[in-house]
């Protein structure tokens, strides 16, 4: 029967969907809660407060995703070297210890190096760099956007074109000392004009001291990176983190980065990292055919600390690559920070919300008001007033009325391994949920 079935999804090029086991459904003994493939291609929010098993579901997640064959990159914000061991445990048990590849911030020794700047466009470098950075400016942020560009358009083309190397460090380089600028421009022949006219209008605007000492603000933020204890990690190196290689080759990516030790500068790596993807996900859509393209599970954890505005558009269209992207925090309000649209903007692309506890009373309002309303008949009964007592007159009259199918007391009072899942493809419905306890 199995090879039956087999022949029929060669024959019509349908790939057996795989789906991930989480726990049970609420008050039933025998429904299981499940997500198929398709339902995480179109992406999963998780809420949750500390300790109350949103750590465990994705660690559920993780694991049956490793043993199912999937490539994979988790994001996490913490250092933990026990998680490592754990998702290291579970790529042995499914003899996949090749496949992975950890950046640990913290533990320089069990670390492969990630080039920040590895691959892309000019363009594309140019927005990784002005979106990971801080900028409070914006005559000086455009100023640097504009100087990077042209730059870039000359080093890029001396790493396609001569082999020479592209990295944070060589970055820092090229902006502390105009003469490396004026030694680049003239690597570059004189028949590709345009590349060299670009940086010939570096060199040129380089002269001027303001406008050099204005580049400042690029520098120092750079040289932060370049000179941190983890410096080493994250420059251009033999057999380094390459993520679209990660995603076309399946393999699994450990990215932890220490946010309680490294502070900003954590994050900022984070904020590249996820510009990195964007770029992958652009170029497996141009690069790979669509029937080659290999389901790859994004998941950030305190994905708070890390979003932007623009990480809404890459959810957009990363289920055209075959990215899956999971996203996991506390409270819906710590989404306020990037702005107040944004927490809507984010459920209305991401297709599956899994909630634990929520101790603020406008997220879980938010979130029943998600799973949606049923309609339900109430009866009534009249009174009267004698005597200073009511008293039921027998008359009764029943009407429609609209109930939560998810109360937010309900939300506001689960227990430790307890959430709500609200679904809404391929057809909307919200349950309870009893994750299943680690092993």
């Amino acid at each position: 029967m199995n090879s039956v079935g087999t022949m029929f999804d060669r024959i019509f090029g349908r790939e057996r969907e795989s789906e991930v086991i989480l726990g049970r459904v609420h008050n039933s003994i025998f429904r299981k809660a499940k997500l198929s493939e398709r339902e995480l291609n179109h992406h999963v929010h998780i809420v949750g407060a500390s300790g109350f098993g949103k750590t465990v579901l994705l660690s559920h997640l993780i694991e049956q995703r490793i043993g199912q064959g999937k490539g994979l990159l988790f994001l996490d914000l913490k250092g933990d070297l026990d998680t490592i061991e754990k998702f290291r445990g579970y790529a042995a048990k499914s003899s996949r210890e090749a496949d992975v590849q950890i950046l640990s911030l913290g533990h320089a020794s069990i670390s492969s190096p990630y080039n920040l700047l590895g691959t892309g466009t000019p363009t594309q470098i140019r927005d990784r760099i002005m979106i990971a950075l801080n900028w409070s400016e914006e005559f000086y942020k455009n100023q640097a956007s504009s100087f990077l560009l042209k730059l870039l358009i000359g080093l890029c083309w001396l790493r396609d074109h001569a082999g020479e190397q592209l990295d944070i460090f060589n970055l820092l380089e090229v902006l502390s000392n105009r003469e490396v600028i004026e030694n680049a421009c003239m690597r570059i022949p004189e028949t590709n004009l345009e590349i060299r006219r670009c940086v010939e209008e570096v060199v040129t605007s380089t002269r001027s001291p303001d406008y050099w000492n204005s580049l400042q603000g690029l520098r120092t933020q750079i040289e932060s990176l370049v000179l941190s204890d983890f410096g080493a990690l994250i420059k251009s190196a033999p057999g380094g983190i390459d993520l679209f290689d990660s995603v076309t080759k399946s393999k699994i990516i450990l990215i932890f980065l220490d946010t309680r030790s490294y502070g900003e500068t954590a994050k900022t790596i984070g904020r590249f990292v996820l510009q990195d993807l964007k770029a992958v996900s652009a170029k497996v859509d141009a690069e790979v055919p669509k029937k080659d393209r290999k389901a790859f599970s994004v998941i950030i954890d305190e994905f708070a600390d890390l979003a932007q505005e623009d990480f809404i558009a890459f959810l957009d269209r990363a289920r055209s690559s075959r990215m899956s992207v999971v996203v996991a925090h506390q409270e819906l309000s710590d989404l306020q920070r990037i702005s107040p649209e944004f927490a809507g903007r984010l459920m209305g692309n991401t297709a599956t919300v899994f909630a634990f506890l929520q101790k603020g009373g406008d997220s879980s309002e938010t979130l029943a008001s998600l799973a949606g309303t049923k309609t339900v008949l109430k009866k009534t009964e009249r009174h009267s007033r004698r005597f200073l007592f009511d008293i039921g007159t027998g008359e009764t009259s029943v009407r429609e009325a609209e109930e939560f199918i998810i109360h937010p007391n309900v939300i506001k009072s689960l227990g430790v391994g307890q959430c709500v899942c609200i679904k809404k493809y391929p057809h909307a419905r919200a349950i309870r949920i009893a994750v299943y306890r680690e092993k």
